[in-house]
């Protein structure tokens, strides 16, 4: 009898135990940051109604007003991507530290995040800190999800709630709603919206296109027609290219026949990724610059060309096109795609038949220790519709100014 009561109490010790141990390590992970020591960016920036009296764009966008009208000023746009915030807390505080530093001293009219910028298991809190972390700069703040955000949705917030967290914020400009083509397709992916920046006439001098090419998975059936033998990450689908199409034709015939705009999603472009021509792969050392490397001779028949920065590793991307974003791109004359996801590689192709560029946003996080890669992107837009596209290093030195266009 003894010997039974000590094994039902060992066996309810265990339990307890267990139960203690399985809610220390699954208990939510927080941000540790002293958010009272942000200061607010004085800002002449609003969001302006399709309906309001500055506002001919016909679809609601955001302008700098002073007294009355849009100011002249330039529009100052900050892009920061794999900020990677984490369930510990160095790097993460180090990292938050750095982005802190760069947007008080920068200023920006807007904030662009290129995807993974949360990562890590029982995120629930990390999710709403980092959304009142961003609001307490005032600024208004534009995310897209990168393939990290809800990557293990049994112990992270799902990619769909993440995004309506994070749109209840009356800074933050990422969409929640479903988006569906003319024809009433679901659009794939979560956070499908439009980010507008309207110059001194009320038009639209830069719209982004922003996307999500995150973390579905390519379904078993399509492994044969793609070519894939395993899993991988789909590209930007077709419903979403067709919803892309629709929505640029709708907001370039409100604003006047024109619609200059640009692209930010999380992963390159498989057409970036073929057009260059690693001949020894097996011989990269991550962090380290490639030298080798060159772009392919279809891509120099086709007009492309290196305007800046180096690869560290290889090109990680859809391994096929899916809807075809880069073909939709050009023939609706994109000026520029972003995207981040390679952590070490800074890379700026420009095609020039297009007139259009691909280009890495700099790395955010600090845990890649490589300095050369990492820092942030300023775009400038003129109120005259002209634009400047610079890369910065990390200690916020101006490191070269990537493309620009004159008015």
């Amino acid at each position: 009898m003894k010997r039974k009561k000590i094994i039902f109490l060992s066996i309810c010790i265990l339990l307890v135990g267990g139960m203690i141990a399985f809610g220390i390590v699954t208990y939510p992970k927080p941000l540790v940051y002293d958010f009272d020591s942000i200061e607010a960016i004085e800002s002449d920036v609003v969001l302006l109604s399709e309906e309001d009296p500055l506002n001919h764009s016909g679809s609601p966008a955001l302008a700098k007003v002073k007294d009355g009208a849009i100011s002249t000023e330039p529009f100052k746009v900050l892009f920061l991507t794999d900020v990677h915030l984490c369930e510990l807390k160095e790097p993460t505080t180090a990292t938050i530290d750095r982005f802190v530093k760069w947007i008080e001293s920068e200023k920006p009219d807007l904030i662009i995040l290129g995807g993974d910028t949360l990562n890590g298991l029982f995120d629930s809190q990390r999710v709403t800190q980092f959304r009142d972390l961003m609001d307490r700069f005032g600024v208004y703040w534009a995310p897209v999800l990168g393939n990290h955000e809800g990557d293990r949705p049994t112990f992270m917030t799902k990619r769909k709630k993440l995004v309506r967290l994070w749109s209840e914020s009356p800074l933050c400009l990422m969409e929640s709603d479903e988006k569906h083509t003319k024809e009433g397709a679901l659009v794939d992916g979560y956070g499908n919206y439009v980010v507008s920046i309207l110059g001194t006439e009320g038009r639209i001098t830069d719209a982004f296109f922003m996307m999500d090419n995150g973390s579905k998975l390519m379904k078993e059936e399509e492994y044969e027609k793609w070519g894939v033998k395993k899993k991988a990450d789909t590209a930007i689908s077709a419903s979403q290219v067709t919803w892309y199409r629709e929505t640029y034709q709708e907001m370039k015939e409100k604003n006047g026949g024109t619609l200059t705009h640009m692209c930010v999603i999380h992963k390159p472009l498989q057409e970036f990724a073929a057009a260059i021509s690693l001949p020894n792969e097996d011989a990269i050392e991550y962090g380290k610059v490639i030298t080798d490397w060159s772009l392919t001779e279809e891509a120099l028949a086709k007009g492309w060309q290196v305007i800046d920065g180096d690869l560290r590793d290889k090109i990680h991307c859809p391994p096929y096109t899916d809807g075809k974003l880069y073909d939709a791109l050009r023939e609706l004359g994109a000026k520029a795609v972003f995207f981040g996801h390679d952590h070490v590689n800074d890379l700026t192709l420009y095609d020039a038949n297009a007139d259009f560029y691909m280009t890495y946003i700099r790395l955010t996080t600090v845990t890649e220790e490589v300095p050369d890669a990492e820092g942030y992107n300023i775009l400038l837009l003129g109120a005259d519709g002209s634009y400047s596209y610079t890369a910065y290093l990390s200690d916020g030195k101006k490191d070269i100014e990537l493309f620009s266009l004159a008015r």
